[in-house]
């Protein structure tokens, strides 16, 4: 690009502070590209000033992550440019097109076998665990869990009260992970 050129070579103006466009045929340290950067980091000031965000943050630590997302953003446009086919040739747009929609469905599917591969693993764990918790209960029967609610009949108020069984303050916290699973997904129960 002309501009591009006339800035680091000659007396051009720089980049336009509202049109920004990065040179991303070249790296996030060219002269064009640290001087977006900074326009970046002046804007995000003036703007924390203004709105008075509640954390006052150093030029460095916005200079840092605009850099981060400059590479991601570079590495996303590197993805997307033409490369050269096993014929010789250039892709066509289409071709390029096909080729990242490919790679982001193989990308995704490597996510989804990873994450159901965690996720079985967390469920095998955890199984012995609920099996004996699952024996725990049967063997309480419906006394063996206190109860919480209290009935009202005939103007007769019937108070419930708990009796604690020296028994039963050593698996307190399994019980309560019961009662709190219970609220959180009904349907187990």
């Amino acid at each position: 690009r002309e501009d591009v050129y006339s800035y680091e070579y000659e007396d051009g103006p720089g980049p336009d502070a509202k049109n920004l466009a990065f040179d991303l045929t070249h790296g996030s340290t060219t002269p064009w590209n640290v001087r977006i950067l900074d326009i970046l980091v002046e804007q995000l000031q003036r703007r924390n000033a203004e709105e008075q965000w509640p954390m006052r943050r150093s030029d460095g630590y916005y200079k840092a992550i605009l850099e981060d997302r400059y590479k991601r953003l570079w590495t996303t446009w590197r993805a997307a440019q033409p490369k050269v086919t096993a014929k010789g040739i250039l892709e066509t747009a289409a071709e390029v097109e096909e080729r990242l929609i490919t790679k982001r469905d193989e990308s995704l599917k490597s996510v989804r076998q990873t994450t159901r591969r965690r996720n079985k693993d967390d469920e095998d764990e955890d199984l012995p665990a609920w099996m004996w918790l699952q024996k725990v209960i049967k063997t309480l029967g419906d006394g063996g869990m206190s109860s919480e609610e209290s009935d009202v009949e005939n103007d007769i108020h019937c108070v419930l009260r708990v009796k604690n069984m020296a028994w039963r303050r050593k698996i307190e916290r399994e019980l309560d992970v019961i009662d709190h699973q219970r609220v959180l997904d009904d349907d187990v129960f």
